[in-house]
């Protein structure tokens, strides 16, 4: 079982990787998130596989207990940081639930043992409880969908205490034990951006540990290996939100004719009294045409034939989408812009960037209309 619940992390990892190694190194960045300091909090349910105990010796018990009915809760935290796309973190989680039967399938002598007749046998009206308490160290990989949607893939490893509370059998003592092991579990989840701030998620963990060594009633030794299926529901705050910065000074506007929204965006525009360039986008991507990288190469001439020292970028949208969507779409607009400017000379010191949303149209249109002339990011050289 552990060597499947490798292999499973192992393919999880690959499918990360290799979805990042497929993306163009320099070309438009979608959104996963501001980097830096976050902190999640975590609950849900617990689903275990049935668990076998079995000792070393001829005279020891051996039970299995546990089943997919006897679902339980699980619940905790994580502190973690976030590298673009790789996100590593420490966690500390509670998870447990209540055995509803315990099957006996041979006491080892341990009934008479303890003064009365033999334990074994199916269903002997068992009860107990599990509880496991593990401090985890999960390390993920954030996959880019250039929606406020991050679907992600990750592995943890650390230590779990595992417990066997009260268990009995027809009212008799089975086992009251505990031990400390080796944990691992595979991750893969999605999280939603309500905000750049915050974000909201749904995630499923195979948790299993190496087998704890536990002792029945008499103080004999067994094992017994932790298998659960865990769902939860999650809420992240990440801190290293950037502030948005405004222009300086406002952007020029420029009027030319309006065409149809389903024609292509004008290429560009500039505003003779400072240089001013408009890099148009399609609807709801952020990523430049070749249309748009030309307007960009012009800029980034236009800076170094002037020996310029500031270059303002702002991101917009248009219309058609909600309003945290479009400002982070914008926000995305604006920094494929910047990426770009600097992968060709010019300083990232000396640029600021800023992103607006849907909330200074180049042209007026009413809410949730689409408009090409309102997807677009205005550069400006003063």
């Amino acid at each position: 079982m552990i060597f499947r619940a490798l292999a499973l992390g192992t393919a999880l990892s690959a499918l990360a990787l290799g979805s990042a190694q497929a993306q163009t190194v320099g070309s438009d960045e979608p959104y996963t998130g501001p980097n830096g300091l976050y902190l999640r909090a975590e609950g849900g349910l617990s689903f275990p596989n049935d668990m076998k105990g079995s000792g070393s010796g001829p005279n020891n018990t051996t039970f299995n207990f546990g089943s997919r009915e006897d679902s339980g809760f699980t619940g905790g935290g994580a502190a973690g940081w976030k590298f673009g796309q790789l996100r590593v973190e420490l966690g500390l989680d509670f998870s447990g639930y209540d055995v509803s039967s315990i099957n006996v399938n041979n006491d080892g002598g341990l009934g008479a043992r303890l003064g009365g007749a033999s334990l074994t046998g199916a269903n002997r009206n068992g009860t107990g409880s599990v509880n496991i308490v593990s401090g985890m160290v999960n390390g993920f990989w954030d996959l880019r969908t250039g929606t406020p949607f991050v679907p992600y893939v990750g592995i943890g490893v650390g230590m779990a205490s595992a417990s066997l509370d009260n268990f009995t059998v027809n009212g008799r003592p089975l086992t009251n034990s505990s031990d400390v092991v080796f944990a691992y579990q595979p991750i893969v989840g999605v999280r939603y951006h309500i905000t750049d701030a915050m974000a909201v998620g749904l995630e499923y963990r195979y948790f299993a540990t190496v087998a704890p060594t536990f002792k029945d009633a008499s103080g004999a030794s067994f094992k017994g290996r932790i298998e659960n299926h865990n769902v939860l529901a999650n809420f992240s705050y990440f801190f290293g939100t950037p502030a948005k910065r405004m222009p300086e000074t406002p952007v020029a506007q420029i009027n030319p004719a309006a065409g149809p929204a389903s024609q292509p965006a004008p290429p560009f525009a500039i505003v003779p009294t400072r240089q001013s360039f408009i890099v148009y986008f399609d609807f709801n991507k952020a990523t430049l045409s070749a249309q748009g990288t030309k307007i960009a190469d012009q800029a980034v001439a236009a800076f170094k034939q002037t020996n310029a020292n500031h270059i303002e970028i702002a991101g917009f949208t248009d219309a058609s989408g909600a309003s945290g969507y479009d400002e982070a779409l914008s926000r995305r607009r604006a920094e494929a812009v910047r990426d770009y400017l600097v992968g060709h000379g010019v300083p990232m010191n000396d640029m600021d960037v800023s992103w607006h949303g849907k909330e200074t149209p180049r042209v007026q249109t009413p809410n949730g209309a689409r408009e090409a002339q309102n997807r677009r990011v205005e550069i400006i050289i003063p």
